[in-house]
């Protein structure tokens, strides 16, 4: 693949004067950029992708989902150009570093017949770690699979009045399911009878098959996320390689999503731009 050291050097500069150390490498066509990561970031880099591709019809790019772990652990193998991931890298992952793109809110999720409006961390607390229901209406809950950095956030996230975080558990209670994409918990959620199930996704991804629910008497908004008064928030985080240069193609789709119409298109789906 072509690689150009002053496209590196800039990518390498980051984002406001940013010092990054490295930028991650996807051996192919060098018209070709490929990206893969969490199924939360990926219909926002689609929209993304599809925007830049119009405007650069010789370059293909292709967002694969897999999960923030996926993204991550393929980028520290040089298997993608650069990942996506929905929360920030932990101190153990090692050999990447992470940009944020862009800040997203975690939004509660019930079936729309549900008569349940609002909830507080401590009754979401404790329906995950031990069933107990919340309102007799809400008996049951979906988790994102391990790796998940939606499901990274929303346990970091989510607090009891004691202190106790969900991260912090080695098991949730029984009534809890696992789904392993963004999809699947809305499909469950929206079913016809399952109004008794609380799931979790990102807010830009929210449609009118879910309802939202208020979390602490706060609204999932755009503008609470901002305004610090909704807490189920985290980032939407690009992650490259250390020491390897990034492509022509895909330096250019990098610069693209922090350029003023890619972070238009961040604020326009639902997002909060950098």
């Amino acid at each position: 693949m072509k690689k150009l050291t002053t496209v590196a050097l800039a990518l390498c500069l980051g984002v406001s004067g940013m010092a990054l150390a490295g930028c991650g490498e996807n051996g192919g066509n060098e018209n070709e950029v490929y990206i893969s990561g969490s199924t939360s970031v990926q219909p926002l880099m689609e929209k993304l992708a599809a925007a830049f591709e119009a405007k650069h019809e010789d370059i293909v790019i292709t967002v694969d989902g897999g999960g923030s772990g996926k993204g991550i652990t393929d980028a520290q193998d040089g298997l993608n150009d650069f990942g996506m991931s929905s929360r920030a890298l932990k101190s153990s992952e090692t050999g990447v570093k992470g940009v944020t793109m862009a800040t997203d809110g975690i939004a509660l999720i019930v079936n729309p017949e549900c008569e349940i409006d609002d909830v507080t961390n401590d009754e979401v607390y404790h329906l995950y770690a031990d069933g107990t229901a919340i309102g007799g209406v809400l008996t049951a809950a979906i988790s994102r699979e391990s790796g998940s950095g939606t499901r990274g956030a929303f346990d970091e996230l989510v607090v009891n009045e004691a202190g106790d975080a969900l991260v912090d558990l080695t098991g949730f209670a029984d009534c809890v399911q696992t789904q392993n994409s963004t999809g699947n918990v809305m499909t469950q959620i929206a079913t016809k009878g399952n109004t008794n199930l609380l799931g979790y996704i990102s807010m830009g991804s929210v449609d009118d098959t879910v309802k939202v629910l208020k979390y602490n008497g706060v609204e999932a908004t755009v503008e609470n996320v901002v305004a610090g008064n909704y807490s189920l928030s985290r980032p939407f985080v690009i992650v490259v390689k250390e020491g390897a240069e990034l492509s022509e193609a895909a330096q250019m789709f990098y610069d693209y999503i922090f350029s003023e119409e890619g972070q238009t298109i961040v604020e326009q789906n639902g997002y909060i731009k950098i």
